[in-house]
């Protein structure tokens, strides 16, 4: 069941008579939904045989203590014994794979910005849709400070793209994590991990993350992404941010 990633328009089927199915790969190049971010979206091919159509699809998870990456998608019932054990190429929608990527790098310069200005929360959710992305934290600012933060996080965020910062990705031990990810303050529970953590440093912060990300930060100045508000609301910091039209 080898699967590769490769480029080049596919057709797909049509839908009609078709049935939801899960479908299993020993490894596979889809990002699956998970810590904020969502799923690749993508095409599966039957190198075997060109009988049975493209399947398209829509959603990719997997549970965090396990090892299958389920890919969802449609397929006509007649088909599906030909792909069990086949050799399938996979390819994901690179459009889609690249903004997500953006979107989540802009998230975590979002916690660099925050550091930049002192204001070093512990982050509690990250949400990385493009349907209005932020990040909360545990904590709170007074509110005749609130509008002086927001501009500065506009501008603490802005820089950092400007600085053209590398992002940097190892596989850590957890004391190695435990040092590299909580040596300016306690941010990060790292109790759900047994051995290895996956630390990715934007702008210089480092946290645990098994998200896609950009190569630095100034690619995230093509589209403007930036700071785009500040709520305070029950020890709860919520930053929203998106594209700003700043470039």
């Amino acid at each position: 069941k080898n699967e590769k990633q490769e480029n080049g328009a596919l057709q797909t089927s049509n839908e009609t008579n078709q049935l939801e199915v899960e479908i299993h790969l020993d490894r596979s190049p889809m990002h699956p939904q998970g810590g904020g971010q969502p799923s690749d979206h993508g095409v599966i091919a039957c190198q075997a045989t060109t009988n049975i159509p493209v399947i398209k699809i829509h959603k990719v998870a997997k549970p965090f203590t396990s090892t299958i990456v389920s890919h969802f998608g449609k397929m006509t019932p007649n088909d599906i014994p030909s792909l069990i054990g086949a050799e399938v190429t996979v390819t994901v929608d690179s459009d889609r794979r690249r903004i997500l990527s953006e979107c989540h790098t802009a998230g975590h310069v979002v916690d660099a910005a925050m550091a930049r200005i002192d204001q070093v929360m512990p982050p509690t959710k990250g949400y990385h849709f493009l349907d209005g992305p932020y990040v909360e934290y545990r904590g709170s600012i007074p509110a005749e400070r609130r509008a002086e933060v927001l501009e500065g996080l506009k501008s603490a965020f802005q820089d950092l793209v400007e600085e053209d910062i590398e992002t940097k990705i190892a596989i850590c031990s957890k004391d190695e994590a435990e040092k590299e990810c909580n040596r300016l303050a306690q941010n990060f529970d790292l109790s759900i991990y047994t051995d290895e953590v996956r630390v990715v440093s934007v702008a210089g912060w480092p946290c645990p993350c098994g998200g896609t990300h950009v190569r630095s930060t100034k690619e995230l100045k093509e589209r403007g992404w930036g700071i785009k508000g500040l709520k305070c609301k029950k020890n709860v910091v919520r930053v929203k941010y998106g594209f700003t039209g700043t470039k």
